[in-house]
């Protein structure tokens, strides 16, 4: 049978997971703290819960992909108490090591399972399935996820016992920032130069510079605008968690140090909910 799937989570990147996940056929029940009437259409047939609580008790797979580590807190202290003995928590946020912690001592009273698995592949590889999962957690309760990760990743990486896909996703995320500052840098350079998109593209989509993130905002940051994918708000949030995280290892956060002024002074200018791509625009 089929597992029953639970979800939390419809913003840019959780509304499309959750339709190829509706579209995979599994059993899907969904609770948002907004009206329905705005929800994104996931598919029809789609159950609408009541609560958190009585999402955990209906299902076996319940997936969450929120806002930050105190949404997972909040959401695994209701539901994870609810829960069917056996039943898996998939968390997808973006959050920090210590949620694991956290959620896995609830489920261990609880008799459930806890898998970490925050993902990262863009709005645009949850609509291709494309996205990649770094899992923390128990192997055995990963295999029993994977009919739901696999509705919208093609990678599903295992990366050890609780907490460790939320370090490999911080990991990512510094390496990411370092890429997106360097793309900025690069788009104001070319523009104060009077070199548009298409140009920079043609030089450079092939050679040492290109990359899945050159080819994503290349043509968004030498004129900044277009739509809004990642926003600052969240990068921040991410390299929050990872100046931290850093801290506790005690490792260099200087990138993140340098990479959270940037962004700071970007949301000054523009806004938190402006795309990352205004890293690039010029200071007013």
């Amino acid at each position: 049978m089929l597992p029953a799937i639970g979800w939390i989570g419809l913003g840019r990147i959780g509304a499309p997971m959750a339709q190829r996940v509706a579209a995979a056929g599994l059993p899907l029940a969904v609770w948002s703290r907004r009206p329905r009437g705005s929800w994104p259409a996931v598919a029809g047939g789609v159950t609408a819960a009541a609560d958190p609580e009585s999402l955990a008790r209906s299902c076996d797979v319940v997936a969450t992909i929120v806002g930050g580590p105190a949404d997972v807190s909040e959401l695994h202290r209701r539901m994870i108490p609810h829960a069917r003995p056996g039943t898996v928590f998939v968390e997808m946020t973006t959050a920090a090591p210590g949620n694991a912690t956290e959620s896995g001592a609830l489920a261990q009273r609880a008799g459930v399972h806890v898998v970490d698995a925050p993902v990262t592949g863009g709005v645009a590889g949850a609509q291709r399935g494309t996205l990649t999962a770094f899992v923390g957690g128990d192997a055995a309760a990963l295999e029993r996820a994977r009919p739901l990760l696999d509705a919208f990743c093609s990678r599903v990486v295992h990366c050890g016992d609780h907490g460790a896909g939320y370090r490999m996703k911080l990991v990512n995320q510094t390496m990411i920032a370092g890429v997106l500052l360097g793309l900025a840098a690069g788009a104001s350079l070319a523009r104060a130069g009077g070199i548009d998109a298409a140009a920079v593209r043609s030089a450079l989509g092939t050679g040492t510079a290109s990359g899945v993130l050159f080819d994503s905002y290349v043509e968004r940051m030498v004129v900044p605008g277009g739509a809004t994918t990642f926003t600052l708000a969240m990068l921040r949030k991410d390299l929050g968690l990872a100046r931290a995280e850093a801290a506790s290892r005690h490792a260099s956060s200087a990138l993140a140090d340098f990479a959270i002024g940037q962004v700071d002074a970007a949301i000054a200018r523009h806004g938190p909910e402006a795309g990352v791509q205004f890293l690039a625009a010029d200071a007013r």
